[in-house]
């Protein structure tokens, strides 16, 4: 299994419940998705530093399904909207034990 993890920060004037909205769209357009995990950030900073706004953590089946769905045309729509709303983004991509 393939875990895809998506972070990012909300860019100034632009709302974070926005955000959540839009990359929730996803997961119900596009069927290579074998799980899906969507969250904004709760709390406060601390030591640890300045926190992500939030996370999006899925699921697929093979690299080519990630790869399927990352090039997918609504993909790339909600891509293209999602920028600007956007100061800082991050992905990591790996494998995990089905």
């Amino acid at each position: 299994m393939i875990r895809h993890v998506f972070l990012w920060q909300a860019a100034d004037g632009h709302d974070n419940d926005a955000i959540v909205d839009l990359l929730n769209q996803l997961s119900t357009e596009l069927d290579v998705i074998d799980s899906w995990s969507l969250g904004a950030h709760v709390g406060e900073p601390n030591e640890n530093g300045d926190p992500w706004d939030g996370a999006l953590i899925s699921d697929f089946r093979s690299w080519e399904d990630l790869e399927r769905y990352s090039t997918a045309p609504f993909h790339m729509e909600v891509v293209e909207k999602l920028l600007p709303m956007v100061r800082g983004r991050a992905v990591v991509d790996f494998e995990v034990d089905a």
